[in-house]
């Protein structure tokens, strides 16, 4: 809301409470001529409140954010709005006495409180839980709002993670490499085609199967992997081996889909495979994390960094876990991730 808006708004709760206050204490209402002073005492003291208290209520949501605690923060706002409001009437009364501006004693011989000045505190009160209750609710609306877009674009980005991850097990090079593993096993031993050929088509129908699914079962990862284990081992012979030792108790635990695919397409695609230096990966779980480690047989001559699969698996990792996956580079390559609840 601009300065002008507040600036009416302060002007038009000042008149509202002026009019009311003068003619429930004297059964008229205000005379523009008579009652000018009270008047212009009600306006400059509603506007000097009114910025006073968006003052302090601009201070306490950085200080004491509605996130961090709703009660303490309604409450901290409708007693500071309460209290000074009854500062500035106070000062201002007591101003206004010493000038001459109003006569009115602010403090009575008899220290009772009068009906005006009751009246006065319960308009006040009702007044300031009112606003207090209308930023709460724009509060709640502003962070309803946000956090839906902030939850559509964590949901974008993840599938474009997961669209990517779709590709590049779908690559025109990966498939014609199949093709050609095929052609060759075709007049060779048409069992084992087959048996290619529907573990191929398995393996694409779990990638097809999850690209617009966020998680799945760690026990639905490691099954599509060992379709791909096939596909390997058809190709590779025994100059590849996989070993997969995963606890039952964590098969129920969710994971990205193709992620263990994707880091087993790594080992495979930065390493020199052959009889005489087999590569030997290995996917065993601890308390805390699945490790997929594998050694090192040299790289090849013309090969992509690491970098592209491992980061796509650490933004898709970051959607459930504020910790990272860990890589360590060394004699072996080693990756952990997370385990997931």
């Amino acid at each position: 809301m601009s300065k002008l808006l507040r600036l009416l708004f302060y002007l038009v709760v000042g008149m509202c409470f002026f009019y009311y206050l003068f003619y429930s204490e004297y059964d008229r209402v205000p005379n523009w001529g008579e009652d000018l002073n009270l008047m212009l005492f009600a306006l400059v003291t509603s506007i000097v409140a009114g910025f006073g208290i968006t003052g302090i209520n601009t201070l306490l949501n950085r200080k004491l954010p509605w996130r961090k605690n709703v009660f303490v923060r309604f409450m901290a706002g409708l007693g500071s709005d309460f209290l000074f409001l009854g500062f500035v009437l106070i000062l201002f009364g007591w101003l206004a006495n010493i000038t001459g501006i109003i006569e009115y004693e602010m403090f009575p011989e008899d220290l009772f409180i009068r009906q005006i000045e009751i009246k006065l505190m319960v308009l006040s009160f009702i007044t300031f839980f009112v606003i207090t209750l209308v930023e709460f609710n724009g509060y709640s609306y502003n962070e309803y709002s946000v956090g839906q877009i902030r939850k559509l674009r964590a949901e974008r980005k993840q599938l474009e993670l997961q669209f990517e991850a779709l590709k590049s097990q779908l690559s025109p090079h990966y498939l014609f490499n199949s093709m050609n593993t095929i052609s060759s096993l075709v007049y060779r031993d048409a069992d084992v085609a087959e048996s290619f050929i529907r573990n191929l088509a398995d393996t694409f129908n779990y990638v097809l199967h999850t690209k617009d699914v966020k998680s799945v079962p760690l026990k639905e990862e490691i099954e599509a992997l060992k379709d791909y284990r096939y596909l390997l081992m058809i190709r590779y012979n025994d100059a590849i081996g996989l070993n997969i030792e995963v606890d039952e108790a964590r098969l129920e635990d969710p994971i990205p889909p193709l992620t263990l695919q994707l880091l087993v397409e790594n080992a495979v695609k930065h390493n020199i495979i052959s009889s005489d230096q087999p590569l030997k990966i290995n996917i065993r779980n601890t308390e805390t994390h699945l490790v997929v480690l594998n050694n090192k047989t040299g790289a090849p001559s013309k090969t992509a960094s690491h970098r592209v699969g491992l980061d796509n698996i650490r933004k898709r990792y970051a959607f459930f876990s504020k910790e990272e996956i860990s890589i360590r580079n060394e004699d072996y390559f080693e990756v952990k991730l997370p385990l997931l609840s």
